[in-house]
């Protein structure tokens, strides 16, 4: 599990950072709200634990700024207060959890276990279908390649993850209307062909390896590097 740790307090931070790799969790460090947002949102991460006092933003902005952006990564909200409305407020920014500082490290250690059973849906494997660098969260309609956010539209996000199901063959431009677009009235070949440049110059323009190929007279297909 990859997690993120934005807290400021230099012996808390030790705490939590010895706590964590003792489980082998891979860990990314920020120290001030501003910057943990940046890397929140530029990366991919399955748990935030996030301190609520911060410098150059405090822990709720960061929260509210990564759900206007539809971030949906789970957020453990750590806070020196245990007043029923500073918790109130904390979940009712986007926070997915809280916990009062100082927090025992068994009952840390069990939160994030909850936390991340739960955005994988339960005991079952999670939704994520992925090849090469690329990895599609089939459930919260996000994307990454090489751990770094893409933005897409809800329709190119269909397109993708088609692509990424039918993986190393050719799917036809009619087969492609028929699942992405259900082959309406305005639907055409044409929206195809615009359609997968928009996700070659998100999903390719950036990497020396391509993954969506073109099958000229055919279609297209998605295809890891040999």
């Amino acid at each position: 599990m990859k997690i993120l740790l934005i807290q400021s307090d230099a012996s808390y931070l030790e705490f939590l950072y010895r706590t964590l790799a003792e489980r082998q969790y891979t860990l990314e460090i920020a120290s001030d709200g501003y910057t943990g947002l940046a890397m929140g949102l530029h990366a991919r991460f399955d748990l935030i634990v996030l301190d609520s006092e911060l410098p150059r933003m405090d822990g709720l902005d960061v929260i509210r700024r990564l759900r206007q952006e539809n971030d949906s990564t789970p957020v453990l909200l750590l806070s020196n207060s245990n007043e029923s409305a500073d918790k109130a407020k904390g979940l009712y920014a986007g926070a997915d959890d809280y916990m009062v500082r100082p927090c025992d490290s068994d009952e840390l250690l069990a939160r994030i276990y909850a936390l991340h059973r739960r955005r994988t849906g339960g005991f079952n494997a999670p939704s994520i279908l992925s090849i090469d660098n690329l990895e599609l969260n089939v459930a919260e309609k996000v994307a990454y390649r090489a751990n770094q956010r893409i933005k897409l539209t809800a329709r190119e996000f269909q397109l993708l993850e088609f692509l990424i199901k039918n993986a190393g063959r050719v799917v036809t431009k009619a087969q492609i209307l028929e699942k992405v677009w259900d082959n309406t009235p305005i639907s055409s070949t044409n929206k195809v062909e615009v359609y997968i440049n928009f996700l070659r110059k998100k999903i390719d323009r950036d990497f020396d390896h391509k993954l969506i190929h073109t099958a000229m007279g055919v279609g297209y297909l998605l295809r890891a590097a040999n």
